[in-house]
Parts: structure tokens; C-alpha cells; sequence
């Protein structure tokens, strides 16, 4: 049977997305969390490979590209700005052969479009133009390659997430896209939005879905789904959160909260509005085997 297109399958009930890339390649490679992950798609895409794999054998039916970070900003701190469209070519490639070996038919390919990592004006150096153009250079690359849909996460600052959905937009008016900001402990971004100004937001600017990851764990982000679900009843909702706030323990980066719990959350997470829901980080394949189950 052939795939449904992405919308359509998203009318029919919740996905399950996968979770955490990062913080698995540093705790099974050793790697400083402030390694490239992106060039990993280049230089060891078997241990990439090897994490897409586990997430779809765990049931997991959306996919993440490891290019959180493979934009032309992030990159340069590497110096492999002008490697950004390889790099991002390299890991849609590299999730269809995952998907290829596993004879799936279900599983979607999100091309994953993190923050800058440069604050935009007022607030620093970067003109909103110039993020648009930044964005536009990534999500060519994904959809081009052949992505399904494009996954924006982790951002802090709605204009800086509202230039790369208009960047997407104007490449592929067509291309599903979900749209997450993340939140501090007392349920606002770093700028002060709240869930509702950033729902509200999200889906008047064109997200197919809106929704929240990183920050917390389950029991925040529950409370934040909420919130949203209250501010635009009819948006769909995703929500994927971290395995609790990070710790440093042995000067390793370690997160408390189990797969069990994961699983008690997923349910909850259904019941609040969400049709999409996965993990971030800390989050492994026993999480979302345990959120499927």
C-alpha cells in the first residue's frame, strides 16, 4: 500500500515521531555535546544510521534528519558553511536508506531545521532577511532531497521561527510543516510568550502544526499542551519532550525521567490535543517503544 500524504495521515489519528539524536551520539560515541553532529552525516553515517534504525524498530513513524544545526550560521562555527546543502542533502539521503532496509512503508522523513544560533534583531546582529535567507538555503536542501515534511524545533524567538516558516513557504507552498518553540520553567519563552501567543502565532503564519518540544519533561509539557489547545482549539498539536531537565553527573549530561514514564504520559498527551508526539532529548529508543506500546 502506498504512503499516505502527510496531512492525510495526520486526519486519521496520532503519529508517534522518533527521539533524541544528540544526546544519543554523545553518550554511545563519547562525543563533547558541542561536537557538529550534522558533519556525522558525512564522516559516520552508520552511527547515525544505526539510531534512525532503532527509533523505527521501536514503532516510531516520523523520522528526524540529523540536521538540527546544518545551517550556514551554525556550520560557519565549523567552518563548513559552504558544505550546508551537501550536508543536509546527505542526511535526507541517509534516512531513506535506513527507511529502504527496514521495508516500512509508513515511515515519514521530517527534515529537521533547528535555530541559527545567532539572535536576530533588535535583540543581535541579524537582520530578518538575512535569517529568511539562512533558512531558505536549509529547507531547499531537505526538500529537494526528497523530504516529507519540514520539522522546525527548539526555537526560543517567534520572529526567528516565523522567517524560516515564510522561508519554507515561499520555496514549497505545499511542504507539510511542524512548527515547535520551546519553553522555560515557568511556561514561557526565553522572550515571554506565553503558549497561547506562540499557538496563536504559529498557526495564523501557516504551520500545519504547532507545539512545543525540549524545555521539560512530560509533566510540563502536558500542562503546556494545554494551554495551547485552549488558545486555537482546532490547530494540531505536537508535543515532544525532553526526559526531564538535564543534570550533570561525572561530567556527563544525564536525564531522569524513564521510558515507563514516557509511556504512562503518551495517552495524556493524546487526550490534550496532540496528533503528533515524540521525544527530545535525553529521550532513546526504549522511550518510544514505551510511548507506542
Amino acid at each position: 500500500m502506498a504512503k499516505l500524504p502527510f496531512r492525510e495521515r495526520l486526519a486519521q489519528g496520532t503519529i508517534l515521531a522518533d527521539g533524541a539524536m544528540g544526546t544519543m551520539l554523545h553518550a554511545r560515541q563519547s562525543l563533547p555535546m558541542d561536537t557538529c553532529f550534522d558533519l556525522l552525516n558525512v564522516t559516520d553515517p552508520a552511527a547515525v544510521a544505526d539510531i534512525h534504525r532503532e527509533y523505527i524498530e521501536a514503532g516510531a513513524e516520523i523520522i528526524e534528519t540529523n540536521t538540527f544545526s546544518a545551517n550556514v550560521y551554525k556550520l560557519a562555527e565549523c567552518g563548513l558553511e559552504d558544505e550546508c546543502a551537501d550536508i543536509n542533502r546527505r542526511g535526507v539521503e541517509l534516512v531513506r536508506r535506513v527507511i529502504d532496509s527496514t521495508f516500512r512503508d509508513d515511515v515519514y522523513v521530517a527534515g529537521s531545521v533547528g535555530p541559527l544560533g545567532v539572535r536576530l534583531a533588535p535583540f543581535g546582529r541579524v537582520k530578518p532577511e538575512e535569517a529568511f535567507d539562512a533558512f531558505t538555503i536549509q529547507v531547499s536542501a531537505l526538500v529537494n532531497a526528497g523530504v516529507d515534511l519540514l520539522l522546525f524545533e527548539t526555537f526560543t524567538d517567534l520572529s526567528e521561527i516565523t522567517e524560516a516558516i515564510k522561508a519554507a513557504r515561499t520555496h514549497n507552498p505545499n511542504i507539510p510543516i511542524i512548527a515547535q518553540m520551546t519553553f522555560t520553567r515557568d511556561n514561557r519563552t526565553v522572550l515571554g510568550d506565553t503558549p497561547a501567543q506562540v499557538a496563536r502565532t504559529l498557526h495564523d503564519t501557516g504551520a500545519d502544526v504547532i507545539g512545543v518540544n525540549c524545555s521539560g519533561g512530560p509533566a510540563q509539557l502536558l500542562r503546556i499542551t494545554q494551554l495551547m489547545h485552549a488558545a486555537v482549539p482546532d490547530a494540531w498539536l505536537s508535543v515532544v519532550p525532553n526526559a526531564g531537565w538535564p543534570e550533570l553527573a561525572g561530567g556527563r549530561v544525564m536525564y531522569p525521567a524513564t521510558p515507563d514514564y514516557f509511556g504512562d504520559y503518551a495517552l495524556a498527551f493524546q487526550d490534550a490535543g496532540a496528533c503528533v508526539v515524540g521525544g527530545c532529548c535525553g529521550t532513546t529508543p526504549e522511550h518510544i517503544h514505551a510511548m507506542r506500546q
